[in-house]
């Protein structure tokens, strides 16, 4: 019986990958920077600082990173509060329901807190989670397990416990390795699918296209 259900943050609940995406794409148009949709499409899932350790090799190290990112923070805001960057569709109602059937909510995400401060509270999201886990809570970031680990130790409970939303496939890795079981829902933004070989060895107790397939599950006291 699951007692605690965890949520990632980006490409699950709030549809903040492609405003990522597109961000990176037009600062690196706008200051010829050779990297290419293909390098940003890689580093789906993965913490600021992978990104910034990756980025930092190409554009002369950390410092011109932090310009940088500065720039695209700006450029996320202004999609934020024009209206642009949306919730995923059942996110909130999932959540609601889930609080509602007396679940234990959390979110596991690798943004940090800094950027999480203006999206929850925008999205009114702060009071559906009972405990929260940012990407400056933990020492190691996905696909490493600290996150989950951590959330498992707030909440007190074990992880046979508990279910794990994830979007991306370092995000379910880590809470496979955190002994957690995983509902994907790969980002549908992007249109993404994950072969058989990718998904070899994850913990996955099952694969859908949308968090409705969770709030369904919650309707029919099926969790």
């Amino acid at each position: 019986m699951k007692e605690l259900l965890i949520f990632d943050l980006d490409g699950l609940l709030l549809d903040t990958e492609k405003i990522y995406f597109d961000g990176w794409l037009a600062l690196f148009k706008d200051h010829n920077i050779p990297l290419s949709a293909e390098d940003i499409s890689s580093w789906r899932g993965q913490s600021w600082q992978q990104t910034a350790d990756q980025l930092a090799q190409v554009v002369g190290g950390h410092e011109r990173v932090m310009t940088l990112r500065a720039e695209r923070e700006g450029f996320i805001e202004a999609q934020l509060m024009n209206g642009t960057l949306q919730m995923k569709p059942y996110a909130k109602e999932t959540l609601l329901l889930a609080r509602e059937k007396g679940f234990i909510t959390a979110l596991a995400t690798s943004t940090m807190k800094e950027r999480a401060a203006k999206l929850l509270p925008h999205f009114d999201l702060l009071a559906c989670f009972d405990y929260l886990t940012f990407g400056d809570d933990v020492a190691a970031h996905k696909p490493d397990p600290a996150p989950y680990v951590r959330t498992l130790a707030l909440a007190d409970k074990t992880a046979a416990q508990a279910l794990v939303m994830e979007d991306s496939l370092l995000g379910a890795l880590a809470a496979t390795r955190a002994g957690i079981e995983v509902v994907l829902i790969p980002d549908q933004s992007f249109q993404t699918t994950y072969t058989e070989a990718q998904k070899a060895g994850l913990n996955l107790y099952a694969e859908t296209d949308s968090l409705q397939f969770v709030y369904d599950l919650l309707q029919a006291d099926q969790l």
